[in-house]
């Protein structure tokens, strides 16, 4: 992404070489970011590495740019990036990918449906097993109420799995830890975020699946409906 599209907000002592960057696109989700901000910290403080959050906001119409500049203001690791304008997931995340610095690299969401506290044992994994360069989280207990979103995830995730020759049971979990070196050989446009799994293998990774929690959304909404069918 371009500087021109994005600013970051300033941040007096960025922590320095990071070993885990997390990346989380932010859309229209102010009453989320506090919580989603204290359970990162939560969840990365007992494993003693150095990590950053690269927040990025997709152009939220709410108060999502001036939470995250607010709550970076006395957290070092927390590094907002805010794009101009709304352009969708794929180049959310392609801005944070832009950015990261440390040697694995993590996404989730902002909605608090993924758990961070799963993150540790995911790069506890990639630690031990140097056959394993992504890993992908599987939302193997779902708490979304409606059948409407499962039953069409579930039918995608077995279209993509016979189409892309990646076969994994859950697509659409944001919740996934990669080596740096993978993010480096990818990029991202328009809707290749739903797809990120098998770019990763045509860029070498080799994938394991790795069961996640999932909590319900329970504040904000979701805000782009033509997702539901892959997420």
């Amino acid at each position: 992404m371009p500087d021109s599209l994005a600013s970051e907000a300033a941040v007096a002592h960025a922590t320095a070489d990071p070993d885990v960057s997390i990346v989380v696109p932010v859309y229209n989700e102010v009453d989320n970011l506090s919580e989603l901000v204290e359970r990162i910290e939560q969840a990365m403080r007992p494993s003693g590495r150095a990590f950053e959050l690269i927040a990025v906001d997709d152009g939220s119409g709410d108060d999502s740019a001036a939470t995250l500049a607010e709550l970076a203001a006395d957290r070092p690791w927390l590094r907002p990036v805010l794009l101009a304008r709304n352009y969708g997931q794929s180049s959310a995340l392609q801005a944070g990918f832009d950015r990261v610095r440390g040697r694995y690299v993590v996404t989730l969401d902002a909605d608090l449906q993924n758990d961070p506290l799963d993150i540790p044992a995911m790069l506890e994994r990639l630690d031990r097993d140097d056959g394993i360069d992504m890993i992908s989280g599987w939302r193997q207990q779902r708490q979304d109420k409606a059948l409407s979103r499962r039953l069409p995830s579930a039918i995608a995730n077995r279209l993509i799995s016979r189409s892309t020759g990646v076969h994994l049971h859950d697509y659409g979990c944001a919740l996934k830890a990669y080596r740096r070196e993978i993010i480096d050989r990818i990029r991202l446009y328009g809707e290749l975020h739903r797809f990120i799994p098998s770019l990763a293998r045509d860029a070498g990774a080799r994938i394991a699946e790795m069961p996640v929690r999932h909590h319900p959304r329970t504040r904000g909404y979701r805000s782009t409906a033509s997702t539901a069918p892959f997420a």
